[in-house]
């Protein structure tokens, strides 16, 4: 149950905001206890809930340490020379106590955090079980022992509320300081209820949402659906081994500008000969963004990509054309910068289309439309104003759908396909949109999940479990929008999700480094948040005012190598809003392995088949 030779006293108590109480807690300075006791340990000291026959331990988890030495204390004002010698006699205790303590000025000095658990030691009982852990009685008793658990205690304290044997559990890495300790997550409260991960820039946010969707998808008995809306076009790559081997997986493109041309022409040939194969999953590979540790396994990559190719895991979504109205609207939001007097012309001619063409088909008006904005287009003489109208130009002829039509019906994902495959109750799903042009796919997002929500509230369904996931977040959910915007679309979808998806299956996932920038009323919606590394106050106030993390909470991630995360969950973990330092895998190396496998078996045959 307790570390042997390790012990401690509760010295303080006192009460917090955040956590109800913060202690602190004292223990002997060795250098061996430097490296046994860390944040994320866990201790027990005895409660006033403890009797003659039975005897009551709160659980806390260390938030913060320090080793401290009396004789220089936190003060280094005075006379430089005294200073200095009592620098150096205190260098030296640090170094002579390498197993016992032999010096009294040597503390390590502990802040911790109730887990709201406590353990009861029966008399005569030896064996350390699971249902001799419950919710806190009393508060613990300054003064007694503070006693360090082993592995075997921490692992049942840490995954308390997860039974495995009814739950569906993923594990998704260890804690920091005991790789002996798993971190399990139950994937149904963790997609339905919504996530976050949130850490600064390096941080490793993608890598993570790519280590969850991996870990969330595997497991057994879990038809679980995941949809990304991939800004930045990373989750080709992120998550190539899901799309190779998974039978429902797919890149749902925009448009086929969000592709090389030799992936279209590929499609386009009925022989799809070896040669256009090549070339298409060369130029695949080179356009997809790529983690820098996989950039050497270049022709590994191409052979993912080619497989995907092969199987039309590569589609294009084939939407049912806007109206004029929204198409005239999108053009506005490219409209920037100050258009001195021209800018009322502009102004003026939008307006118009707006009402003469608004209500009529894209057929009938969307020539009309680019012919009157060139003619305006002549007479423009500020080069702000041409830019503007030559981007709506642009944007206006992108809405000329023939050049989808070109493309042959297996590589076309219409919406009712989508949908069909979101609500297919027989197994998982991963789907990958991506857009050239980030206005297209915030606007797809609100069509999506409105349809689907839609779909959901008249059907009576409730199942699988949708998650649709946001990385980038704040490009989807800012605090602020103009009423019309793209941005006001995706953050309408992402406030469906948040606020009535769970009813129905739809889950949200945010992944973002700008917290201060999301709108505050859905960061304060998911149960389950992942945080890194913080620098900028205003983004660990947010989050603090979100869920409650404490500023010990946050400085210990400021030491958090890639990998390392604060996990707190109300549902999902074995903890009720308890923050853990837990470590996931890279998923670098997850990818790495599978491309490495791909040729290492020249006949390894994966299961490539199109949703």
């Amino acid at each position: 149950m307790f570390q042997k030779g390790m012990k401690g006293t509760l010295m303080r108590i006192e009460e917090a905001a955040e956590t109800r109480y913060k202690y602190e807690i004292w223990f002997d300075y060795t250098r061996q206890a430097m490296t046994t006791i860390s944040e994320g340990a866990m201790v027990a000291v005895a409660n006033f809930a403890s009797t003659r026959e039975e005897r009551h331990y709160s659980i806390l988890e260390i938030a913060s340490l320090l080793p401290v030495h009396y004789a220089l204390g936190n003060d280094i004002s005075g006379y430089p020379g005294f200073v200095m010698e009592a620098a150096k006699s205190a260098g030296q205790d640090w170094v002579s106590q390498e197993r016992e303590a032999t010096d009294e000025t040597t503390k390590i000095k502990c802040i911790a955090i109730p887990t709201n658990i406590e353990w009861i030691e029966r008399h005569g009982v030896t064996e350390v079980i699971r249902k001799d852990f419950q919710q806190e009685s009393s508060i613990p008793m300054v003064g007694h022992d503070a006693l360090p658990l082993d592995s075997e205690a921490t692992s049942i304290v840490a995954n308390l509320n997860i039974d495995e044997a009814h739950d569906k559990v993923t594990n998704i890495g260890t804690l920091v300081r005991d790789d002996d300790v798993p971190a399990l997550l139950k994937v149904d409260e963790l997609v339905r209820l919504h996530y976050g991960i949130f850490g600064f820039t390096g941080a490793g946010k993608s890598n993570l949402l790519s280590t969850l969707v991996a870990s969330v998808l595997s497991v057994e008995e879990f038809p679980c659906k995941v949809v990304i809306f991939d800004l930045l076009g990373e989750f080709s790559t992120l998550l190539i081994d899901q799309l190779c081997s998974m039978k429902a997986a797919a890149i749902l493109n925009l448009g086929l500008q969000t592709v090389p041309e030799a992936v279209a022409d590929y499609y386009r040939d009925p022989e799809r000969p070896p040669a256009k194969l090549q070339v298409a999953s060369k130029a695949y590979a080179r356009t997809s963004v790529c983690p820098r540790p996989l950039l050497a396994l270049n022709d590994e990559r191409e052979e993912a990509f080619s497989r995907l190719l092969i199987a039309r895991k590569t589609r294009f979504l084939a939407l049912p054309p806007p109206s004029m109205r929204d198409i005239l609207i999108e053009c506005k939001e490219v409209i920037k910068g100050n258009m001195g007097n021209d800018g009322r012309a502009v102004d003026s001619l939008l307006r118009s289309l707006k009402d003469k063409y608004g209500q009529k088909s894209v057929a009938d008006a969307l020539k009309d439309c680019v012919s009157e904005c060139e003619r305006l287009l002549e007479t423009l003489t500020v080069r702000t104003a041409q830019q503007n109208m030559e981007q709506v130009v642009s944007k206006l002829k992108e809405y000329d759908r023939a050049e989808q039509q070109e493309l042959p019906t297996d590589v076309l994902f219409s919406f009712d396909d989508v949908k069909k495959v979101l609500n297919d109750e027989t197994k998982s799903c991963l789907l990958i949109i991506q857009s050239h042009d980030p206005d297209e796919l915030r606007s797809l997002s609100l069509r999506l999940v409105n349809s689907m929500f839609g779909n959901r509230r008249l059907s009576g369904r409730t199942g699988p479990p949708v998650t649709f996931l946001f990385d980038e977040a704040d490009e989807f959910i800012p605090r602020q929008a103009d009423k019309d915007s793209s941005h006001a679309k995706s953050r309408a979808a992402a406030t469906t999700l948040a606020r009535r998806g769970r009813k129905f299956g739809l889950g949200l996932g945010i992944a973002t480094q700008r917290i201060a920038h999301l709108d505050a009323s859905i960061l304060a919606q998911p149960h389950t948040y992942f945080v890194s590394k913080l620098p900028r106050q205003y983004d660990r106030q947010a989050v603090s005012e979100a869920f409650g993390f404490t500023e010990e909470n946050f400085r210990q991630t400021f030491k958090f190598k890639k990998g390392d995360w604060l996990l707190a969950s109300y549902d999902a973990a074995g903890l009720e809003a308890v923050p853990i330092p837990i470590h996931c895998p890279d998923a670098n190396e997850r990818i790495r392995r599978f491309l490495l496998s791909l040729n290492k078996d020249t006949d390894k045959q994966f299961e490539l088949q199109s949703p």
